[in-house]
């Protein structure tokens, strides 16, 4: 098993050195073929009201874009062109556009579902075009596929991911997740699968069979450390990153969305806060 087919999601310039170091190392180990995906945002319908005074500038964001989109179709090419040449990997760039009053996410869908694996980067709530071309969550829900989150925070080192934690409650985002992650996990030197006390969810460390599961990932030449975290004090998510940071993990495995988002954005929950405050690559499945 490994990812034969790598959608790396392309927004924004600043962000690209970063998902194509992740892509190409990734996809170098699996002798894999990248597709760098860029898609134009959907041009602005104002309101009958405001019409006249947005005809000037309805089309601004999308020009603008487009030459951007240029630079990076460019930098895609010329970082994926010499294992290209070795034979490592084959890539191809993909520009795709968003109809009037659809979204980039539907545009995205017919390339993402028929990926192994989906590299994006970490929504930026401060670039202006967030809104329009960054759905992670969303990818990890509508396509059905993996997705490894980049996240916006530069890293000192290249990517790697020889030092994996994986997030544990037993539940089928998790389990989707890990089994996803069998190519990384795999590759990698060392893997430790954490359970965090889930408080008040009704579930003790009994009940979640990680032993089996390392049991499980051994039989695939998996090295596999099962732990346990006990949290009173913090989230499930602040836990995950304080683990993550404190051992200095490279990747985190885990679950998206085991619980509704309406009770996510209310309550609070793992994946909304490990979206918002990732430091280290994670790997979401849905």
């Amino acid at each position: 098993m490994s990812y034969k087919t790598i959608v790396v999601h392309m927004t924004d310039e600043r962000r690209l050195p970063r998902l194509l170091d992740a892509a190409i190392a990734i996809a170098a180990g699996c002798r894999a073929h990248i597709i760098g995906v860029s898609c134009v945002p959907p041009v602005i319908v104002p309101p009958p009201s405001e019409l006249a005074v947005a005809v000037s500038v309805i089309d601004t964001h999308r020009k603008a874009y487009l030459v951007e989109e240029a630079r990076m179709k460019a930098a895609f090419e010329a970082a994926t062109s010499a294992k290209c040449a070795d034979g490592t990997l084959t890539a191809e760039w993909r520009s795709l556009d968003c109809r009037p009053l659809s979204t980039c996410l539907e545009a995205l869908m017919p390339v993402a579902r028929t990926a192994d694996l989906v590299i994006a980067s970490q929504a930026d709530p401060d670039w202006p075009l967030s809104d329009m071309l960054e759905y992670p969550d969303d990818l990890a829900t509508a396509s059905g596929r993996p997705v490894l989150l980049i996240p916006n925070k530069p890293r000192a080192s290249a990517f790697k991911a020889q030092r994996i934690v994986v997030a544990w409650n037993g539940k089928r985002e998790a389990t989707r997740a890990v089994f996803d992650a069998i190519p990384l996990l795999k590759a990698a030197d060392e893997t430790k699968v954490l359970w965090i006390d889930p408080g008040n969810d009704g579930a003790t460390a009994g009940d979640l069979p990680s032993a089996d599961l390392c049991a499980s990932l051994a039989r695939h030449g998996i090295k596999c450390e099962e732990t346990a975290s006990v949290s009173p004090k913090m989230s499930a998510g602040e836990t995950l990153l304080f683990e993550t940071e404190k051992f200095g993990w490279d990747l985190l495995v885990m679950g998206c969305y085991g619980h509704s988002r309406l009770r996510e954005f209310i309550l609070g929950g793992a994946t909304r806060h490990v979206l918002s405050h990732m430091t280290v690559p994670v790997l979401m499945s849905h």
